[in-house]
């Protein structure tokens, strides 16, 4: 029967046309928009030094000297390219081969950052002349900056509505001050899974009138800070989207295995159909490092998948706890505890929620 069910699911597979959409997933991860200046060889090199710094969190990988000498054989990366006209000029986009930029970045030890990135909610505070307030209508120059520069580096951003709610909940003054208290009340409703309080003001650095933007966020009851400054809008958001995709890469991105494919097991139940089955293998596959997925057993709306994954196990979960289809149930992580005497132990279980 068993074999005749998974008979059913790769027949299944092979036909279906299933589209999910996750939270917090990024779509276009491996592809590249750049000016379409000088030659091609010049823009494709633009390109790979995009995406390497998406997948990496790192913005300056491209320094990395063996990373440098592989942009000058660029072509061997690009799978397809396409003019398109835009208001600021021709521009290329490009799309590079997933399986070899993760390969350069294995062969030189840096961490992949996969489609699976946590949902970024920010809060922004701007003070000028002595008064502040909240950055809340889409056409201001820092929400359009911060809104380019989170796409470029691959973040996933939530904006607040900045509605009644919000202001009876939150003032600009929590924010400034970082009240996390009231913060996490306003954040709540979000449900996102990083929350910042973003502040910007004027300094003068040597002479010169600068833009500061200072942020807050919480991690396991710790809170960190930092801040950059730049001359204009466009520029402190690129440098702020850059130094904490590079903080989150830290946490989140995992070094794929140079040699041997690890081979873990995850349970997840709360599978009532076909369908559901079906979608979890599919989400599975699109993880980065995944190279199969095979279900070994299945009853009672309980799946086993096998991964073979050249990412180990820290990295998998890592991955998978931003994906709201899948809710870890934390006692089982790692436990290696079995469902019986002959099973074998599984990497951590997890229920299936519908979308």
């Amino acid at each position: 029967m068993m074999r005749k069910m998974l008979c059913i699911v790769g027949l299944y597979c092979s036909v279906a046309l299933i589209k999910v959409a996750y939270a917090g997933q990024i779509t276009d991860l491996y592809q590249a928009d750049v000016a379409a200046n000088g030659g091609s060889e010049q823009w494709q090199q633009q390109a790979l030094a995009q995406v390497l710094a998406r997948v990496s969190g790192k913005a300056d990988v491209s320094a990395v000297p063996q990373i440098a000498a592989e942009l000058k054989q660029v072509s061997g990366y690009i799978k397809q390219f396409e003019a398109v006209r835009h208001v600021d000029g021709n521009r290329m986009r490009v799309l590079l081969d997933a399986n070899k930029v993760n390969q350069l970045l294995q062969q030189n030890n840096i961490a992949v950052w996969g489609a699976l990135r946590p949902d970024i909610l920010v809060w922004v505070v701007q003070q000028e002349a002595g008064e502040r307030a909240f950055v809340r209508r889409a056409e201001q120059p820092l929400n359009k900056a911060l809104r380019q520069a989170f796409k470029l580096a691959a973040l996933p951003l939530l904006q607040p509505l900045y509605d009644m709610d919000d202001i009876q909940t939150l003032s600009e003054t929590d924010i400034w001050a970082g009240f996390w208290q009231q913060i996490n009340q306003a954040s709540s409703r979000y449900k996102a899974d990083v929350v910042l309080a973003v502040t910007v003001d004027h300094v003068t650095e040597d002479g010169t009138n600068r833009l500061r933007l200072t942020w807050q966020r919480q991690d396991n009851g710790r809170t960190f800070r930092d801040e950059v400054t730049a001359t204009d809008e466009i520029s402190l958001m690129q440098a702020f989207s850059s130094a904490l995709a590079a903080q989150l890469a830290e946490q989140f991105a995992s070094v794929m295995l140079a040699e041997n494919s690890a081979d873990l097991l995850l349970e997840i139940q709360q599978l009532h159909s076909l369908t559901d089955l079906v979608q979890v293998q599919k989400l599975l596959q699109q993880m980065v490092g995944v190279s199969q997925v095979t279900i070994t057993t299945y009853a009672g709306g309980n799946a086993r998948y096998r991964l073979q994954s050249s990412v180990g196990a820290d990295g998998i979960l890592n991955a998978l706890r931003f994906n709201p289809q899948l809710r870890l149930q934390p006692a089982t992580v790692d436990s290696g505890v079995a469902l019986n005497a002959t099973a074998e132990p599984v990497l951590a279980t997890f229920d299936y929620v519908r979308p």
